[in-house]
């Protein structure tokens, strides 16, 4: 019988072992498993977790017409990448090229009132010319008792009319000229304003989400589009003012998902406020009261893979 005990013993135990080896074999595939898929957490106790949010450095902008009219045509969609200068939309112009073509017509009109009034003037210097001779004539045969008093007043009046008709004839060409200058002024402005009409990216970047469409009515407020200009990612959170002393520049931070834990990217601190604040990120309610103060911080995401633009993810700062 006590053989048979002990035989019993030793299959219990060897049973035993066998499944401790293979919850330990299990385990360590699991550990395996979820280290391929994240880059390994900070073990140091040393560290500060809070919630961040995903935005480039200047937050997500938003895009707006900068013009008025209706929508011809939305020439990008949502997350599209766009250059400097791309043109965005295409909104109607069909006031603003008849004022323009009208300008243009102007331009043609007064210039030929300017043709006009030099030929006049031209005319008019010849007749002035011709009535001072005259006049001068008049005058040296008055003075040898050859001509009257009246012939020669007539001579004179008729001289300085006409002076006063080149001076008038002068002052319409200049103000002729002048006009054409108003008219090709208007013609460039007329000209900026179809341009504008042409809605143009300002910077590069990528357009997130595009917020009208063909047919819609827009003016200078419109938004057209959520926007994030090139650049880096960065990770804003807000510490509580019991750590907001131990925040550094240059501190490592991890990024991890809400979800799954898993850490999404790595960074580093590259901002922090000098002041503190009442508490704003993620806050429930606008109206909540406030006790506690927050220290605002950024955190530059370093390259690699990236956590989606706008989402909420947890933070690990490791303090030095």
């Amino acid at each position: 019988m006590n053989i048979i005990a002990l035989m019993k013993n030793g299959c219990c135990i060897l049973v035993m072992v066998l499944t401790l080896a293979s919850c330990g074999d299990k385990k360590n595939k699991e550990e395996t498993t979820a280290k391929a898929d994240s880059i390994p957490k900070p073990t140091t106790k040393n560290q500060i977790l809070g919630v961040a949010r995903i935005e480039p450095e200047d937050g997500i902008m938003s895009l707006t017409a900068g013009t008025s009219g209706r929508v011809l045509s939305v020439m990008i969609e949502d997350n599209q990448a766009v250059k400097k200068g791309q043109v965005l939309l295409d909104v109607e112009v069909v006031l603003e090229n008849a004022q323009l073509r009208q300008a243009q017509s102007k331009v043609g009109t007064q210039q030929a009132t300017i043709a006009a009034n030099q030929a006049t003037l031209e005319a008019l210097k010849i007749t002035l010319n011709n009535a001072r001779d005259n006049y001068e004539r008049n005058f040296e045969l008055y003075k040898g008792n050859a001509q009257t008093q009246q012939a020669l007043n007539d001579s004179k009046a008729t001289f300085d009319k006409l002076t006063k008709d080149l001076q008038t004839a002068e002052a319409n060409i200049r103000q002729a000229q002048a006009k054409v200058e108003e008219i090709k002024a208007d013609i460039n402005y007329y000209r900026a304003v179809v341009e504008k009409k042409r809605v143009g990216a300002l910077m590069g970047g990528k357009v997130l989400k595009v917020l009208v469409k063909t047919g819609d009515f827009v003016n200078n407020d419109t938004k057209i589009a959520d926007f994030a200009p090139d650049g880096a990612l960065f990770a804003k959170t807000e510490v509580d003012e019991l750590y907001a002393e131990r925040v550094q520049l240059g501190q490592k931070v991890f990024i991890l998902s809400q979800t799954s834990g898993d850490t999404l990217a790595t960074g580093v601190v590259s901002y922090a406020a000098d002041y503190l604040k009442q508490k704003s990120l993620f806050k429930d309610q606008s109206t909540e009261q406030e006790d506690r103060r927050v220290r605002d911080v950024s955190i530059r995401l370093e390259s690699g893979k990236m956590p989606l633009i706008g989402s909420r993810v947890d933070c690990i700062i490791v303090l030095k």
